[in-house]
């Protein structure tokens, strides 16, 4: 169980690995060099920095991080469970370090090393065999928020108990694609990603082509980030592409060299965003472009492709099929440039990867490919592969021959093995299970339903309106419990068309509308089976509300939740009588008076707080996921954390007050006092003094919604309400631009 985590090195990587864990509810020490005056400066500095560009999940979670020096505070490390080297990439400052904490870490401490570069045979010192057990690789991506990946790999001998528990660690808790791989120099992502940039912008040159039109052919047209080639060099930094080519070319001996006019700019320290440019950059309103050719800047230049623009309509892979096809030079920039990338690929996967699919995986979830070399290979066909081989001057590798006998890479569910020649079942592999929740979620997208197992139907819900029906119809298919997937436009109420009937005076069709509204939601009530809430993504506003509603709740932990605009009156129906009668509930043990005068000021508190929380955990402790749920940083694993919970539930059904006729009781004048009304500014006190008169009247579930519509009613009359609603909605949706 790893509960304390040391990391060595505040650095961009360091740092943002320390923000992951402590979001992830870990103790986190974080050590760098001596500072002076202040000796934890450094590691303070990049706390702080972590904490500027948004690397906690949980934005809280700071205060779990205790910051220190390498020189005075290493002993603090001897109570983590876990320690993690990201100092500077130089072989023997890491070999040296490692010595210094073999005299004071316990022998069941985990070491992994984040280096992009070295193997673990030349990390470690020869008298730290004992470590060899507990010596993991853990290459983190940077940055961690957003790039899943972290590659993994042991010695031999490591491969046992502790080294997977390690990676179920790693992916559930927090939330990495962990890739198992080889113990080679770069790894794969990095081995055969930096290798396709590489020659990306090599052939920009040896064919002619502008910095602009090689960023046309290399994203999405070839299934990769709308960055490109250029743009994603200038984003991470023209020195990472010259450092990690030359460590890779001096490592593994294969060819990174990377063009002349690549080196100039590094040595004029024009070295991307962070140098004010690179490839590109902005001289007041002119965006310029530094052509290879005159080695100077000059104005840029759109690319003009012909075809370009109708093959980027098609989906992928025709996409890619129809590039091979393009005019020269255009065409025979993608023929070579894949061809180059394909033959390595081919030669290199069996010093690298464990299998082809490990292959896909890195470079999808580390460079954003939508598709790995493999699985285009795949799509291309296996003679036109062995073309562009050809035509890119590239022997062709054994293991191509291999998939010719075999029909394929990949076949019916077996993928082909480069150690043995033979198709195995894709079951069989590493990354089988996590690609398996990665495909479940996009086969949600599609499909609008999902079986998760032993009955567990998941549910893509798009409108709050529509529920009734659409949960109506997976009930024929006899569910166990349904896992319902919010995935509403906006706030996922129609404040718009309610604001638009006011105007209009149409009072019966806006109380029909909120009947509908309100109706929804206890329908999810009145469920026979359990019902569980995922959120994912969007989760303010209508999603926040179904999950009050509902039997237990599973959110991703940056999932944004709650009621913005609420206390300017953009009430969520059915969001109150959920927060009261739960909130009542909750202190069922106190006198009747005293709780229902708790149960009001708590649930009007809460509705007050909740404009916007910054994590699904803060939202849990305040109660605005319900009274069962799960805080999790395992977004691929949410459905099944879902399923998890509704598998749990599924022998019986909770019960629901929600849903029932409960007598609540009548708060007291005590409410308005514990609210502190004269605080609240003018627009919110005239929506909560009128939430506070519909509370005090409602005696049951029924009587509260009625109240809640009342109170709308009452707003929606108000001609500066409407006008003040339009404003926050305008405001709500630029925000979300």
């Amino acid at each position: 169980m790893i509960e304390k985590v040391g990391v060595l090195g505040a650095g961009s990587m360091g740092a943002a690995v320390a923000a992951l864990a402590a979001s992830a509810g870990l103790e986190v020490i974080l050590l760098d060099v001596k500072g002076e005056g202040d000796p934890a400066g450094p590691a303070r500095r990049g706390l702080e920095r972590a904490v500027k560009q948004r690397a906690f999940l949980d934005p809280s979670a700071a205060g779990r991080v205790q910051v220190g020096n390498v020189e005075d505070d290493l002993p603090l490390l001897a109570g983590c469970d876990w320690v993690l080297e990201a100092i500077i990439e130089e072989r023997e400052a890491k070999r040296t370090l490692f010595q210094r904490l073999a005299a004071i870490l316990p022998p069941q401490t985990i070491v992994t090393t984040n280096t992009s570069t070295f193997t673990l045979h030349a990390l470690l010192p020869d008298e730290l065999g004992a470590w060899r057990d507990r010596f993991f690789v853990t290459h983190f991506f940077n940055p961690p928020r957003a790039l899943l990946l972290c590659e993994v790999t042991a010695f031999p001998e490591g491969e046992g108990e502790r080294f997977f528990g390690f990676v179920r660690f790693l992916e559930q808790r927090l939330g990495r694609r962990a890739l198992l791989v080889r113990d080679t120099p770069g790894f794969v992502a990095n081995r055969f990603g930096i290798y396709a940039l590489a020659h990306a912008v090599r052939l920009t040159t040896e064919l002619g082509l502008t910095p602009e039109e090689v960023d046309a052919l290399t994203g999405p047209l070839l299934g990769r980030p709308r960055s490109a080639t250029f743009r994603t060099i200038d984003l991470t930094g023209v020195d990472i592409l010259v450092l990690g080519t030359r460590s890779l070319q001096e490592s593994t001996g294969d060819d990174y060299a990377v063009p002349d006019w690549i080196l100039e700019l590094y040595q004029a320290k024009r070295l991307g965003d962070k140098t004010g440019g690179g490839i590109y950059r902005r001289e007041g309103e002119q965006q310029l472009t530094y052509d290879p050719l005159q080695h100077g800047d000059r104005p840029f230049r759109p690319a003009a492709i012909p075809g370009l623009d109708d093959l980027l309509r098609q989906p992928f892979p025709e996409r890619l099929v129809g590039a091979l096809d393009l005019p020269s030079p255009y065409g025979d920039y993608v023929r070579h440039l894949l061809g180059r990338t394909f033959g390595y690929v081919l030669a290199r996967t069996r010093d690298a990867a464990r299998d082809i699919a490990s292959v896909d995986r890195a470079l999808e979830w580390g460079f954003g490919w939508a598709a790995g070399p493999y699985a285009q290979m795949q799509f291309l066909g296996l003679e036109r592969v062995r073309e562009l081989l050809q035509d890119a001057g590239v022997p062709v590798s054994d293991l191509l021959a291999l998939a010719e006998e075999r029909g394929g890479f990949f076949r019916d569910g077996r993928v082909l093995d480069p150690a043995s020649g033979e198709l195995i079942p894709e079951e069989q592999l590493p990354s089988t299970r996590r690609t398996r929740q990665i495909r479940l979620r996009e086969a949600l997208d599609r499909q609008g339903t999902h079986d998760l197992g032993d009955g567990i139907l998941a549910v893509r819900v798009r409108s709050l309106e529509a529920l009734p029906e659409l949960v109506a119809g997976t009930l024929a298919h006899g569910p166990s419990a349904l896992v319902l997937v919010p995935a509403f436009a906006g706030l996922g109420y129609p404040y718009e068309d309610l604001l638009e009937l006011a105007e209009r005076g149409e009072w019966e069709t806006i109380e029909q509308r909120l009947v509908t509204l309100q109706e929804a939601l206890r329908a999810v009530a009145r469920l026979p089976v359990p019902v569980v809430t995922a959120l994912d993504g969007e989760g303010r506003g209508a999603a926040t509300t179904l999950a009050l509603w509902s039997d237990a709740t599973v959110a991703f932990l940056t999932t944004p939740l709650g009621f913005p605009g609420a206390t300017v009156g953009l009430l969520p129906l059915g969001a109150l009588t959920a927060l009261r009668v739960r909130a009542e509930a909750r202190e069922y043990g106190l006198q009747a008076p005293l709780r229902a005068e708790f149960g009001v000021v708590s649930a009007l508190t809460a509705f007050l707080a909740s404009e916007r929380v910054e994590s699904a955990q803060r939202a849990g402790i305040s109660g605005l996921l319900g009274d069962r749920w799960l805080a999790t940083m395992d977004r691929d694993g949410l459905l099944d954390a879902a399923a998890g919970l509704a598998r749990a539930l599924a022998r019986s059904v909770p019960r629901r007050p929600l849903g029932d006729a409960v007598e609540l009781g009548t708060a007291g004048e005590q409410v308005t006092a514990g609210l502190r009304l004269a605080e609240l500014e003018p627009a919110t006190r005239q929506v909560v003094e009128a939430l506070v008169r519909a509370v005090r009247r409602s005696g049951n579930v029924d009587d509260l919604l009625a109240a809640e519509r009342a109170v709308l009613r009452e707003l929606l009359r108000d001609g500066e309400y409407r006008q003040r609603a339009r404003a926050t909605l305008q405001a709500l949706a630029a925000a979300r631009r």
